[in-house]
């Protein structure tokens, strides 16, 4: 055990109440375990990382906190001004979606950063944070979402509300590389993909408010979450498809094809506002956040619906406005955002 995990350890620990049990439904429910609360003012995202940490973007208290699966708290960050989205790349540091004041103009602006967290021996108050990109001619565009795929690349989901433009709209996805530019040291910009289609519409493609992005261990496979507002499809799953006549991502289930049309993972208007996802490593399972439903659906890898899904018409559930979700170690945690909690559930079958 390296020392400043055994150090941090030593930290009082977040009160963990046993929770309400919910009863089963058919074979299996999730259970509430225990709460993380008292700490988080508006936690909107949640990541469990390589290092088998857990990190909440505390977006109002303007900080990402890393705590362990028993809930003590190791580091806090320095201040970040409203962090609402995280990833940790295979190097093991962070990289966050946050906000920034832009001195030539005073407008407050998206920003996504890289906490160097590796070489600040994984203390999170002593890690340098370094600018990645802004767009300061853009100022209500905000960074919602990031994914690591393979190769030292990643992928940057970025919300706006001007989808206008058919050369550079608003509702983006960015592809970056991690292998610092010789002269200013940092990630370097590959392009926006173009395989997802900015702005309303009906397609599996389209992409008008999307609100977060989970990539599948060791592939190039990821799921985008959005908002409803004009689109039929609040979870867009893309699989990265290399051959001799293409090599890009293409929807991993296509309501066009008639043979998958009975697929329940994209039945048409399933979600109001699908906040966030989170993907189990090993099972491969999808969780689905709505935080307008304060509910949370989840999929096995073949996209059938789940019926442990579970949301505030479950006797003993109680959620609002949940943000993201993440797995670990058969535990399903949920930012419980407007409780300012962090909810750990298990099925009753693992218990």
């Amino acid at each position: 055990m390296s020392a400043w995990l055994f150090l941090a350890g030593c930290e009082k620990p977040i009160q963990t109440p046993t929770g309400t049990v919910i009863p089963q439904i058919g074979d299996t429910a999730y259970v509430e375990k225990n709460t993380w609360s008292g700490i988080f003012n508006k936690p909107r995202t949640i990541m469990y990382g390589l290092d088998q940490l857990v990190y909440v973007t505390d977006t109002e208290n303007n900080r990402v906190v890393m705590l362990n699966l028993a809930g003590q708290i190791l580091s806090v960050s320095k201040p970040i001004r409203k962090p609402i989205s995280i990833a940790q790349d295979l190097k093991l540091d962070l990289l966050v979606g946050a906000e920034t004041i832009e001195p030539t103009t005073g407008d407050t602006i998206g920003v996504l950063l890289r906490i160097k967290l590796v070489a600040a021996s994984h203390n999170l108050n002593n890690a340098q944070i370094d600018t990645v990109w802004k767009e300061p001619a853009r100022p209500k565009r905000r960074f919602v979402g990031i994914g690591i795929i393979l190769n030292n690349e990643y992928l940057v989901v970025r919300d706006g509300p001007d989808n206008s433009s058919i050369v550079d709209p608003d509702a983006r996805v960015l592809r970056f590389r991690y292998r610092p530019n010789a002269v200013t040291k940092k990630d370097s910009f590959i392009t926006p993909l173009g395989e997802l289609q900015s702005g309303a519409g009906s397609s599996i493609t389209n992409i008008n408010h999307p609100t977060g992005i989970a990539t599948f261990p060791n592939s190039g496979d990821f799921i985008i979450s959005q908002r409803s507002d004009g689109v039929q499809y609040s979870a867009i799953w893309m699989a990265f498809t290399k051959n001799l006549d293409f090599e890009g991502w293409l929807p991993k289930f296509d309501p066009t094809n008639v043979d998958q049309r009975s697929i329940e993972f994209i039945s048409p208007n399933r979600f109001k506002n699908a906040a966030g996802v989170g993907i189990d490593r090993i099972r491969r399972d999808i969780f689905i956040v709505d935080t307008e439903l304060d509910s949370v659906a989840k999929f096995n890898n073949r996209g059938k619906f789940k019926i442990e899904s579970f949301g505030n018409k479950t006797r003993g559930i109680t959620l609002a406005n949940p943000g993201g979700a993440a797995v670990a170690e058969n535990t399903l945690l949920v930012c419980d955002t407007d409780n300012n909690r962090i909810v750990l559930y298990r099925l009753t079958t693992d218990n």
